[in-house]
C-alpha cells in the first residue's frame, strides 16, 4: 500500500534530540516533546488537547511479504515480526481536528484473535487498544524529518510551501517489537 499522497523530504532522518533542521521550524515547546516522546502518542495528545481521540481508517490491507514497493521505508528499515502483517492508514482526530495522519505496517503473528479484531476494525489508535489490556507502548529507534505534501496540503488548504514533520518508529508491545509506524503531523505545531 503507498501513501494517499507523495512526500517531498526536506531533511535525511535524524535522531529528536539534536535535530539540527528543526531549529528553523517554528514549534511550540509542548509539541518539541510531544515529538521526542517514546510512549503513547495519541495519550500524550489527549493530555494535552483534553480531546478524546478517534481513528478515521483510509486503507488497510494484509501482506505475507516485507516492505513493498512504494511503501515510506527504506526496504530494510527495522525488519519487524513476521508475517501476515496489517497494513493501514489511518487519520488521529482529536475532536473534530485531524492532528496526525499514520502509516502503520504492523506484524499480527502471534497476536491475540480479539485485539487483532479491534485493531482491523479500525476505530482506534493502536496505542489504545494495547493500553487498555495493560500492555506497555513503546516507541524506539525514534527519528525525524521535515518533507512537503502539496496535495494534502491543498486538501487541508494549507500553503503547499510549509512543511510537514514526520516522525518514524517501532513500536513495542511488552517490549516485543510489534510493527513500524510512520507519523505525519498535519496541524501547525508553532502554537
Amino acid at each position: 500500500m503507498t501513501l494517499p499522497f507523495p512526500l517531498l523530504p526536506l531533511t535525511p532522518w535524524h535522531p529528536p534530540d539534536p535535530f539540527p533542521e528543526l531549529a528553523d521550524l517554528v514549534i511550540a515547546p509542548r509539541y518539541r516533546e510531544l515529538l521526542a516522546s517514546t510512549d503513547s502518542l495519541t495519550r500524550r495528545l489527549e493530555n494535552l488537547t483534553g480531546l478524546p481521540s478517534r481513528v478515521r481508517l483510509e486503507e488497510q490491507t494484509r501482506s505475507t511479504t516485507g516492505a513493498e514497493s512504494g511503501e515510506p521505508w527504506d526496504p530494510d528499515w527495522l525488519a519487524t515480526g513476521s508475517a501476515p502483517f496489517l497494513i493501514r492508514a489511518a487519520w488521529l482526530r482529536l475532536g473534530e481536528l485531524e492532528m496526525v495522519f499514520a502509516h502503520s505496517r504492523l506484524s499480527l503473528a502471534g497476536m491475540d484473535p480479539h485485539v487483532q479484531q479491534a485493531i482491523e476494525v479500525g476505530d482506534q489508535p493502536l496505542g489504545s487498544l494495547f493500553l487498555a489490556r495493560d500492555e506497555q507502548v513503546e516507541r524506539r529507534h525514534l527519528q525525524l524529518s521535515a518533507c512537503r505534501a502539496p496535495a494534502l496540503a491543498e486538501r487541508l488548504g494549507r500553503n503547499a510551501d510549509l512543511p510537514f514533520i514526520l516522525r518514524r518508529s517501532l513500536f513495542l508491545v511488552a517490549g516485543q517489537p510489534r510493527g513500524r509506524i510512520l507519523e505525519l503531523f498535519l496541524t501547525d505545531l508553532s502554537r
